[in-house]
This record gives C-alpha cells, structure tokens and sequence, in this order.
C-alpha cells in the first residue's frame, strides 16, 4: 500500500511539473502589405484577369452593348483607384487575401506558422513571427522588376516588430 501511494505522489509531481512547463511558441506567418499588394497588381495572375476584362470589354464593343463598355471602364478605373489606395494602406486587400488564399496552407506549413495574418500590431513574448512576404512573392511569380520596387518599397519603410 505503501508503494500505491508513493506511485500516486510520483505521478503527481510528475503531472505538476508537466503543468508548468512553459509552452511551445504559436509561429505567425506575417506579411508586408505594400510589397504583397503591388506583386499582386504587377502578377500573371492579375494580368490574367485584366486579359478577360479586356475580351470582354472588345466583345461589347462589337455588339455595340454602350453600357457593358461604361460598366468595364468604371470597372477598371475604380480597380486602379483600389490599387493607389491599397498600396498606400487607405484601403483594405480582402480581393488579394482571397486570391493568396490557395497559397496560404503550404506558405505556412513550409514557414511552420499555425496562421497568416496581415497585421500583428501585438504579440506575446510566446508568440514567434516569421516573415512571409517572400513566400508570396514567389507564388505571385513577382518578376525581377516587381521585387526591386518591392526591395525599395521595404527599404523606405520601418520594418514590422519580429518577436
């Protein structure tokens, strides 16, 4: 019986012990927002969609449809403001977020962060950041001219706290 007891209170110390034990650090995947934005608008995945935009706006052209034309127009200056008001961080990126979204569990899984996020304004000390602008970058397939206004538009700017 004895021996019971001393069992129950090795297992217990053992338990306690473990309790306090400090966690593992939650890695967050952060990324910065002017570079992603302008990889994106200067992307073959963008320049893709312009493309349809553009057949689009020639295929009412020749159907003489006046107002599908306006319609893509509009479409096309207001994707434009969008664009200067994003870059400069006057606008929110919800349209890119949703494109990178297929790119998002393997930057992450290969960055070994549990999420992404845009902004980490604060973080606790066990929480560890990792940068993932370059990641996306590449996804984007960000020519050697994107990622040199990227460089400059990174060099200009205070970095981002990493923990």
């Amino acid at each position: 019986m004895k021996l019971f007891w001393s069992l129950i209170a090795a297992g217990t110390i053992v338990t306690l012990g473990a309790a306090q034990t400090p966690a593992q650090p939650v890695r967050v995947g952060t990324f910065h927002t002017p570079s992603v934005v302008v990889a994106f608008y200067g992307s073959p995945l963008w320049a893709q969609r312009l493309k349809e935009k553009r057949a689009e706006s020639e295929a009412a052209k020749k159907a003489g449809d006046t107002k599908k034309v306006q319609e893509l127009n509009d479409w096309g200056g207001a994707s434009q403001e969008l664009a200067h008001r994003q870059v400069s961080g006057e606008a929110p990126i919800t349209n890119i977020v949703e494109a990178l979204a297929p790119a998002f569990p393997q930057i992450a899984q290969k960055a070994q962060a549990s999420i992404i996020v845009q902004d980490l304004p604060y973080a606790a000390a066990s929480v560890e950041t990792v940068d993932v602008t370059d990641q996306l970058l590449d996804w984007l397939k960000a020519s050697e001219s994107t990622r040199k206004i990227v460089r400059e538009l990174r060099n200009s700017q205070t970095p981002p706290a990493q923990h």
